[in-house]
């Protein structure tokens, strides 16, 4: 590992370890995290991967320049950018109260996705800072205005930036079944993204293939996302967007009776995630 790359990673640590928001301190526990140790992994700028999620997702798929030079209003050189995928890993025993429930997310799991929106931007501010004063440029997808959802078409609705697929470019994991991505520390997990110009070390993926960490794509043994999923938006073709987006509304009403949601845009259901071999490891 080369001096920036090791410098850019323990800026990704200590970042996260200096968050005041990692906690269920909205459930009375304020010295419980909600977020365990996040992983992190990288891909140059200009992989040819960033150009086929543009041609498979849509134009409208932001490339790591892209991203860069809505910041800064200067279209880079790709070669000289980083994408980096940073993954957090839900808190072992929010994963073990999830997977007890059956129809909607336990009252930790909807916290942990409810606050995160606050926390990633303060993770963000944080790391930002840090880079800062290293000289190092960056940019954050989800920090820019023009970070919305588009219709793919084909794939329905999509980001401008798939954290997940940047994910997979920065050899962080595959997906699975349910559309989820699965890491070293599993499923339950969120994913934020930088861009940095750096010369840091690539992360290799090998020939690894999109769903080759997933038990039922490799060997058809598996399918415990389809059987979790208690609006059956999962099934043997795939993910069902619009059944998972109906009940993601129902679980926010569902919650709002449990826990204070005033502030939250979703308290998402991820019993996808959850009693599920790629829980939390690679299975």
């Amino acid at each position: 590992m080369n001096n920036i790359t090791d410098k850019v990673y323990n800026a990704v640590t200590e970042a996260f370890n200096e968050l005041q928001s990692n906690n269920f301190a909205v459930l009375g526990k304020p010295d419980v995290p909600m977020w365990e140790n996040p992983l992190a992994g990288t891909a140059a700028g200009d992989d040819d991967y960033y150009g086929f999620l543009k041609e498979h997702i849509g134009e409208f798929h932001w490339t790591p320049a892209e991203v860069f030079a809505l910041k800064y209003d200067e279209m880079p050189d790709s070669s000289r950018l980083r994408a980096i995928s940073i993954v957090f890993p839900m808190a072992e025993e929010t994963r073990m109260m999830q997977s007890r429930e059956r129809e909607f997310p336990c009252a930790s799991w909807a916290v942990s996705r409810g606050e995160w929106d606050k926390l990633i931007r303060e993770y963000l501010s944080v790391v930002g800072k840090k880079l800062d004063a290293m000289g190092v440029r960056w940019a954050a997808p989800e920090l820019l205005p023009e970070f919305s959802l588009m219709d793919s078409g084909d794939y329905g609705r999509a980001s401008r930036w798939s954290h997940r697929h940047n994910a997979f470019a920065c050899g962080m994991g595959t997906f699975g079944l349910s559309d989820g991505f699965i890491t070293e520390k599993g499923m339950a997990v969120r994913f934020t993204s930088l861009i940095v110009e750096a010369d840091m070390d690539v992360t290799s993926r090998g020939d690894r293939g999109h769903y080759d960490w997933c038990l039922y794509f490799r060997s058809g043994i598996c399918g415990a996302c389809i059987r979790r999923c208690p609006k059956r938006a999962i099934s043997e073709r795939g993910h069902d967007k619009e059944k998972c987006a109906s009940h993601l509304l129902t679980c926010f009403d569902e919650l709002s009776d449990r826990i204070d949601t005033s502030e939250y845009r979703e308290v998402g259901c991820g019993l996808c995630q959850s009693k599920v071999p790629c829980m939390d490891r690679r299975p």
